[in-house]
């Protein structure tokens, strides 16, 4: 199986002037299951650009909740990225489950590789192109993909993590949730040996259409039922 390393895949977006295969509007909702027993939804969209920092930014969100064996938990992301040169520059987290919340906000700084944590009196070393973790789902919908290869991406703006790595295992067919069948990719996505698996239509918009989510009281799988 090759192995390939997307350091290029950065000058390959510069080049990419547009479009994007996701527009400002774009709402996707899922439903969440554990197993098979539904526990809750979730939603992803991409709101109305920002400038962060004097740059023009996308802001992409996602939300979930839901209640497996009846613990209310959820988790809110919203990332703030560069449109030229697809780099976050800010993110926040908000995960909860029960009465416990933990609660984030990065400012990233990847012209001088460096990121900061609200109301933490340091700051740590990124790369030079950091992407935070909503932004790298987004980030795979815009690079090109071939069944076999093992691809080392070394952006997660922790450097911890890095790098990630995403083996595109198959390629086959899915459903659309208004009746379409398009082709899918299916990945695998491992990090300091946590793993999740991301199907994505290889169409014009290759879409999220399933995720299987390694969580503390076992895997969710999310499943598309509305793309506007």
């Amino acid at each position: 199986m090759p192995l390939i390393t997307l350091l290029a895949h950065a000058a390959l977006l510069a080049r990419l002037a547009a479009p994007y295969p996701f527009t400002v509007g774009e709402t996707l909702e899922y439903d969440a299951k554990l197993g098979v027993f539904p526990i809750g939804t979730a939603r992803m969209s991409v709101n109305q650009m920002t400038r962060e920092r004097g740059t023009e930014a996308f802001v992409f969100a996602a939300t979930g909740e839901g209640r497996p064996m009846g613990i209310r938990v959820g988790a809110d992301l919203t990332s703030y990225v560069g449109a030229r040169g697809f780099s976050s520059l800010r993110f926040h987290r908000r995960v909860y489950q029960g009465a416990s919340v933990d609660e984030s906000q990065f400012q990233i700084v990847g012209d001088s590789s460096r990121y900061r944590q609200d109301g933490v009196p340091r700051d740590w070393a990124a790369p030079r192109n950091p992407l935070d973790e909503l932004a790298f789902l987004y980030y795979l919908r815009t690079v090109p993909l071939k069944v076999g290869a093992t691809y080392q991406i070394p952006r997660y703006f922790k450097t911890g993590y890095n790098p990630i790595q995403v083996r595109v295992v198959s390629r086959g067919e899915w459903q659309l949730p208004e009746g379409r069948t398009v082709p899918a990719f299916n990945l695998e996505i491992t990090s300091r040996g946590m793993q999740m698996s991301v199907t994505m239509t290889d169409d014009a918009r290759r879409l999220p259409v399933a995720l299987e989510l390694p969580l503390p009281f076992g895997r969710v799988t999310l499943e598309l039922t509305r793309a506007g």
